[in-house]
């Protein structure tokens, strides 16, 4: 119970951003070619934008960080009939770091990390003209996209900062860099076969976070 006190009483807030200047770099194999034609999955969509935001807590070693983006493309269309059609996905995932040496300002700390993620996905569309046929098809269209976009992954890389002091000599900002290799992987499940798909891919950023 001491050690877990002392443990807290260290902890901090961390939270802070990821920029990607030049994209991805993917190698990739999937039943749909390596795209949802979505716009809302890992493979091919807005849910891994740039810039990215993550957050959690922080101690003199190690960090426990969770991060969450959400994508919901939608459409109404209202004529005689009304139409509606969305597709999106909620991407959700957590990050342990540690820290080669005890985290402090006015020197250069480097890391390693490893993660989870996974994306919810979302599909539907309905149009009061149609036939009970016509929608029983466009059920069956949403559930290809939702199969398309959801999935699981993991993530592990290596990671440098330079950590600046408040003036009271305690940790504020880092601004660093890191590398990750991401693995993402879905199931595919029809009634007579069960499609894999999955990517690899490296990506390098540009980070400032910010502790409290």
């Amino acid at each position: 119970m001491f050690l877990l006190s002392v443990a807290a009483a260290q902890a901090a807030v961390l939270g802070g951003v990821a920029w990607v200047p030049v994209g991805i770099g993917a190698l990739s194999f999937s039943a749909n070619d390596g795209f949802s034609g979505t716009l809302a999955s890992e493979w091919d969509g807005w849910i891994r934008p740039p810039l990215t935001a993550h957050a959690g807590w922080v101690g003199p070693r190690t960090a426990w960080l969770g991060h969450v983006a959400i994508v919901e493309v939608a459409t109404v269309r209202a004529t005689e009939e009304v139409r509606t059609f969305n597709v999106g996905g909620v991407r959700l995932g957590a990050d342990w770091r540690r820290y080669v040496w005890a985290r402090e300002p006015g020197r250069v700390n480097a890391w390693g990390t490893a993660g989870l993620f996974g994306i919810a996905p979302n599909a539907g569309q309905a149009d009061s003209g149609w036939t009970e046929a016509e929608q029983t098809e466009a059920d069956a269209d949403s559930a290809d996209r939702r199969a398309a976009i959801g999935g699981m992954g993991v993530q592990a890389g290596l990671g440098a900062e330079y950590l600046f002091a408040d003036a009271a000599g305690r940790p504020a900002v880092a601004v660093g860099a890191r590398w990750l290799v991401r693995g993402f992987g879905a199931l595919d499940l029809e009634e007579t076969e069960t499609d894999f798909g999955m990517i690899l891919q490296a990506e390098a950023a540009l980070v400032v976070e910010f502790t409290r």
